[in-house]
């Protein structure tokens, strides 16, 4: 996580990992965006110790409860057949636990296929703005989500004192309508992502969506678990691909709110019948029985008097 005392930089690694020797003990330098350079060991972590051996660094913005098969479907095949080719990196912290700054994804694919994982491992303390840096560079095989870039925004406005998202954009120098998708993206209820498979691998385009469904289910104080339950999540052949299973699943939450949030009509039922035309008293109840109107027209002022105070006294008896 970014503090507000640090700025976000870039950084240059120097040598391609792909081109680097395989050796166990080999050592390289890495120079970070602040000019500091340090030098990092290669080590292999063997399958059966990665989940002892290794944990995910805390400014991996990563979020590891949506990994799933799906989700790493990119590189699985190709680390079942031939293992890991690009190192992760790594620092080793005082419980002697190897934290990723990368490589989240090879390390869960590694865990599934029983697969080594190769990291250089850095022999120092490095600064959280260089780490922040350095994180943001390796994004390039599966970019993270709106979601994952905006997952600390809330805490970076609080600790920065900041009102409005312009001043995090101008912070972060972002622009503005970045920033603000990210945020909205980050504040998306958990539970309307988790149900698509690769729910951080799903279109920008979906998230303005999503937080428009999440909108109107609390407006009609409708918990989102009972939305999800009653849509059929299930009914999708399994040789469809992930991306087919996305959309199906959005238009699903879609026309399900529509049918529930369709057009209110309205009932006009007359209560009584007048000589004048103009005299008239007559009830419009809503399709939806949640509204009641009563129209009145040219009768004698004390009706109108006797049917408030009765309605009030009505409704006061019930509240």
């Amino acid at each position: 996580m970014q503090r507000p005392q640090d700025k976000r930089t870039s950084f240059n690694q120097g040598n391609k990992l792909s081109k680097l020797q395989k050796n166990e003990g080999t050592t390289k330098t890495f120079t970070f965006a602040s000019g500091k350079k340090v030098n990092a060991t290669r080590i292999v972590i063997a399958s059966n110790e990665l989940e002892s051996k290794t944990t995910i660094h805390k400014l991996n913005p990563r979020i590891q409860k949506s990994l799933t098969l799906d989700s790493v479907r990119d590189i699985l095949d190709s680390i079942k057949q031939e293992g890991v080719h690009t190192e992760g990196v790594a620092i080793k912290n005082d419980q002697n636990v190897y934290e990723l700054l990368d490589s989240s994804r090879r390390r869960f694919s590694c865990i599934h296929t029983q697969k080594d994982l190769p990291l250089w491992v850095i022999e120092d303390t490095i600064n959280e703005s260089d780490l922040v840096a350095f994180i943001q560079t390796t994004q390039s095989v599966k970019r993270l989500s709106y979601r994952e870039l905006g997952s600390d925004y809330d805490v970076l406005m609080k600790e920065g004192g900041f009102n409005k998202i312009d001043e995090l954009a101008e912070y972060l120098s972002l622009g503005r309508e970045t920033c603000r998708k990210r945020y909205a993206a980050a504040s998306i209820n958990q539970k309307l992502i988790s149900v698509f498979p690769d729910c951080e691998g799903i279109p920008n385009s979906y998230y303005a969506k999503l937080a428009k469904i999440e909108k109107q289910l609390n407006k009609e104080k409708t918990s989102i678990t009972t939305f999800i339950n009653s849509i059929k999540l299930s009914d999708d052949d399994e040789n469809t691909c992930v991306e087919d299973k996305q959309k199906s699943i959005l238009q699903r939450m879609e026309n399900k709110l529509k049918k529930t949030t369709g057009k209110v009509t309205w009932k006009t039922t007359s209560l009584a019948e007048f000589n004048d035309k103009n005299t008239y008293a007559k009830i419009l109840k809503s399709s939806d029985n949640r509204s009641l109107k009563i129209e009145l027209s040219r009768l004698p002022s004390e009706f109108y008097d006797d049917i408030v105070q009765y309605i009030s006294a009505k409704i006061n008896s019930k509240s």
